[in-house]
């Protein structure tokens, strides 16, 4: 059910109860093609490194990311976000602080100098990765998304959310800058 009017209290509440999260393995066929709101977190903090895992256990949370999906859950969230499917923000972030980098200059030719993508068979382990330590929840809606995502970013501080972040890491930025110099060829691997 879409809300077309919204509390934020009441959104926030059902994209935060704890049994609503579901593995990322097993929602492939239940993430709907509708707008919305999402939540991801990992099951174990220290299935980051340093210093990801140490930020994260300091915001007492195991809140990674929350994203909105002015579209379609299952098109942004699920296929950009989680299966590689497109340009997904939160895909790069994490691949970068999983350790990964982009092909050298993979991006030569391409307008966009920013969407850097991983190597396929990288592409395949952050996605197992994902598969084994992430969990998620979303909520439909339709209406003042971007409101919502900012007051939870505010509130949350997600690990990998850079914008609207007042605490975004400045490793994390760093990390996806690299990712970036290698994909246009200005830096080696």
């Amino acid at each position: 059910m879409i809300n077309k009017n919204y509390n934020l209290g009441e959104l926030e509440e059902l994209l935060m109860n704890e049994p609503s999260f579901k593995s990322a393995k097993t929602i492939d066929l239940n993430v709907p093609k509708v707008p919305g709101l999402y939540c991801i977190k990992i099951k174990n903090m220290d299935a980051l490194l340093a210093p990801f895992n140490t930020e994260l256990k300091n915001r007492k949370h195991n809140i990674i990311y929350i994203g909105i999906a002015t579209k379609s859950l299952n098109k942004r969230m699920l296929n950009q976000e989680l299966r590689a499917n497109g340009h997904g923000t939160f895909f790069r972030s994490l691949g970068a602080v999983l350790g990964y980098q982009p092909p050298f200059n993979s991006l030569a030719g391409k307008k966009n100098k920013r969407n850097y993508k991983f190597s396929d068979s990288d592409e395949t382990k952050i996605i197992n990765w994902i598969n084994e330590n992430l969990l998620i929840n979303w909520i439909e809606q339709n209406s003042n998304l971007e409101e919502i995502e900012t007051a939870l970013i505010f509130k949350y501080k997600p690990l990998l959310n850079i914008a609207k972040n007042l605490v975004a890491m400045r490793e994390l930025s760093r990390l996806r800058k690299m990712c970036v110099e290698v994909a246009n060829g200005n830096r080696n691997k």
